[in-house]
């Protein structure tokens, strides 16, 4: 349809703003927001110093000791702790408490005092030692918004009108509303990704274009966008549709989308109240025609013209359903078209159809061969919709052969194409790109990479109502163990068979029952279809096996590190009933526990190969209904029945995936358990790349010479010798022990608090490498 030119002058409408019923008061009980509100700014510096309130509000070269123990307002009781915990020096620790140390920091206490916001602002991006910081300092407006109203809201605004960071901006917005907007709005025009959940509360035409462009152009932030449109209908209808009757362009387009998405949730009525307004008989019959149009009608004004890396002709075909014919030249240009349509990662309806007709494979192969085009081209952003595509019509190939790509770029520069295609996998609606989203999360060289892919599932876990680790258990797949005929690979005169060894490797056999050493190779006398589809599909089971394996196996390890607990429901969906998990339930020895008492045992159990369950004596016992399953731990079992499965597992034959009955275990003395410091390694040392390995084993690296072990409400601290460098690693370094302590609320505690499992866990590996 023609949209009608008219000559529609703005109204204006009075910004409002909005907050839950409790919301503000929520904002004001934080733990920043409640130490920093209990004096004006003016009597803080009174009662502190000036440099110490200076650091305060973000003025220093320590940007996490900003973050972690600044602006929670946690300082004054770190001192201990920044010395211990985190291994700050003694004097470095007494120049934080002091304030702010900069040569600068006189004249910035001055104009502080007097209220002198520009010589603050010249004196945040110049001081002596902003040129040293690794990161952006954060201004904190919990403490800002301690200054005079004027002073305060003039802050804001020179903040944002110098593309500043800060932190408590919710706070900040709940204390002075709509006086606020004229910040918020530079704010979300230099950072909308970050500010955009703070404009939820804000109705105000200057938003609606462009929340209107995100709701159009960017899927990450579409649900966000529809929020906002839909809780300002009014503010969004009074921006928007002079826009939609002026000469097509990407602002008319994103905003007739907008006004439809008003239209399709039920504001046709308040539409055309609106329309009418300007008193045109005209506005409201022509808006209300565009907004009634059917999907197959709704595109883009103007088609995008192809770019100069489409060649359809010369890539894999699309073929039909009903008669395996590869379609014509001029479908593939009416293809292009509609894929040229997308805007926001929401892609045209007639593509959906197309879905339809074509056999899935082909049109995969198809949006590959498009996606390495755009790739070879230069990959701009302008043609993206040739990456979005792989999300459309992608299939398990495509996230495998996507995944390969995903994690080669971050060492290529091309990070954030990375996390592009972690979103690809998310919205392409398979098993198997989530299976390959969580082999990123784990096994990524990029740590940001493996960080956003954990992000990316963590939304998707939400979605479904899962913790992380349960999304995990649900990812993997059968590897056509529940279908007989899917490990059966068909090359015409020859067929292998293919079956998993104690690894979970896959293992290949021909007709002849003769193990293969490698994947087969085609032949000449091979069928020309049946063998090289077989040989792609063996190839992408080997491949899978491997992954699902290398994911697996260290998960479960990690569970009885942890202490997992299933309900039996899910015990048996997940492992004893699941065809490739099976695998390896059968080769652990399982614990009952109470429901309400997770860490007492109750029994152990194997699972026998026709399923039943069976004790230490080989014996079938029935499992409560109510019951929580874990893999049971050495320590728990007394000696007798350890030994008892030892023999079962002898006699069966039976390899355990990893150590479970002869895992290493460690027990301190009654002295040992009574004090709260470890000794017992003094005078051993181990490699850094030893150290490196304990990651593994759930501890992490801190800081200079310590490594760090999470128990919840205890933190295990090990500490060695210093002149480990985290950014120049030499493997072979030699560190030496120094000491081990645990800590609760930052605060030394005995060994005897933990639990004994938790502990023999955590000090494995460590006795390891300084045994």
């Amino acid at each position: 349809m023609t949209v009608p030119r008219l000559d529609l002058a703005p109204f204006e409408l009075t910004p409002q703003v909005y907050w839950q019923p409790g919301e503000r008061e929520r904002l004001a009980a934080t733990e920043s927001a409640r130490y920093f509100s209990t004096e004006s700014l003016a009597e803080r510096m009174e009662q502190k110093s000036g440099r110490v309130v200076l650091q305060e509000l973000g003025f220093g070269d320590d940007v996490w000791l900003f973050l972690n123990y600044i602006l929670p307002g946690k300082l004054d009781a770190a001192r201990n702790s920044l010395i211990v915990q985190w291994h700050y020096y003694p004097g470095r620790v007494e120049e934080i408490m002091n304030g702010w140390s900069s040569p600068e920091a006189q004249l910035a206490e001055q104009a502080l005092r007097n209220g002198h916001v520009e010589v603050l602002i010249n004196i945040w991006e110049n001081d002596s030692y902003s040129r040293y910081r690794r990161e952006k300092s954060i201004w904190n407006l919990y403490l800002l918004a301690q200054l005079p109203r004027e002073m305060a809201l003039t802050f804001w605004l020179r903040i944002n009108e110098k593309k500043h960071l800060s932190a408590g901006e919710d706070y900040f917005l709940s204390i002075f509303g709509l006086d606020a907007l004229p910040g918020l709005l530079l704010a979300f025009s230099h950072r909308p990704k970050e500010t955009f959940p703070l404009i939820l509360n804000f109705g105000a035409t200057e938003l609606a274009l462009p929340v209107a462009r995100v709701w159009r152009r960017f899927a990450a932030q579409r649900d966000l966008a529809r929020q906002w449109i839909l809780h300002w209908p009014e503010h969004t209808a009074t921006a928007l549709i002079p826009l939609v009757f002026t000469k097509s362009s990407d602002n008319s387009e994103a905003a007739l989308l907008a006004l439809r998405l008003l239209y399709e949730q039920g504001h046709g009525e308040l539409l055309q109240t609106v329309a009418n307004r300007w008193q045109h008989t005209d506005v409201w019959p022509a808006l209300e025609q565009l907004l009634k149009q059917g999907p197959m009608d709704i595109y883009p004004a103007r088609i995008p013209k192809a770019p100069d890396f489409w060649h359809p002709t010369m890539w894999s075909r699309p073929r039909l359903i009903t008669n395996n014919q590869p379609v014509t030249d001029d479908a593939l240009e009416i293809i292009g078209d509609m894929l040229r349509f997308t805007q926001g990662g929401r892609f045209y309806c007639g593509l959906e159809q197309l879905k339809t007709f074509c056999q899935p494979q082909t049109l995969a192969a198809f949006a590959w061969d498009l996606f390495t085009a755009w790739q070879q081209a230069g990959a701009t952003a302008k043609d993206n919709w040739a990456f979005l595509a792989l999300s459309l019509f992608g299939d398990e190939s495509t996230a495998r052969d996507l995944t390969t790509q995903i994690l080669a770029w971050p060492q290529e520069g091309k990070s954030a194409r990375a996390v592009s295609g972690l979103n690809i996998l998310t919205l392409m609606n398979n098993d198997m790109a989530l299976i390959q989203l969580h082999h990123i999360s784990q096994r990524a060289k990029s740590r940001p990479l493996r960080d956003n892919a954990a992000e990316f599932l963590q939304v998707v876990a939400e979605n479904r109502g899962l913790s992380q680790e349960e999304l995990a258990d649900r990812l993997v797949p059968t590897l056509g163990l529940d279908d007989p005929q899917a490990l059966i690979f068909d090359f015409g005169p020859r067929q292998f068979t293919v079956r998993f060894d104690e690894n979970l490797n896959p293992v290949i056999y021909d007709q002849q029952k003769v193990r293969q050493k490698s994947i087969p190779r085609l032949r000449a006398d091979d069928d020309q279809l049946k063998a090289p589809e077989a040989l792609a599909r063996l190839k992408g089971l080997k491949k899978d096996a491997t992954q699902v394996s290398k994911n697996l196996l260290p998960r479960l390890e990690t569970a009885l590190r942890t202490t997992r607990r299933w309900s039996l429901a899910d015990f048996h969906s997940l492992f004893v009933n699941h065809p490739f998990t099976r695998l390896v339930t059968q080769r652990l020895i399982w614990a009952v526990y109470p429901a309400n008492e997770p860490r007492r045992l109750l029994n152990a159990f194997r699972v026998a190969a026709e399923g039943e369950f069976c004790n230490e004596q080989d014996e079938p016992i029935d499992l409560p209904a109510d019951a929580l399953i874990g893999i049971a731990h050495p320590l728990e079992m007394t000696a007798e029945m350890r030994s008892e499965f030892a023999q079962l597992f002898a006699d069966y034959e039976i390899m355990p995936p990893f150590r479970q009955l002869t895992r290493r275990t460690v027990l301190l003395t009654p002295d040992e358990s009574a004090s709260n410091s470890l000794t017992r390694w003094e005078g051993k040392s181990a490699t850094v790349g030893q150290l490196m390995g304990m990651r593994s084993k759930g501890w992490e690296s801190g800081y200079e010479d310590a490594f760090v072990y999470d128990l919840g409400e205890y933190r295990l601290v090990l500490k060695f010798s210093s002149g480990f460098n985290h950014y120049n690693v030499d493997s072979k370094a030699l560190m030496s022990f120094r000491s081990l302590h645990v800590y609760r609320d930052n605060k030394s505690v005995t060994f005897a608090e933990l639990d004994v499992f938790d502990l023999s866990e955590a000090l494995s590996a460590p006795d390891v490498i300084f045994h």
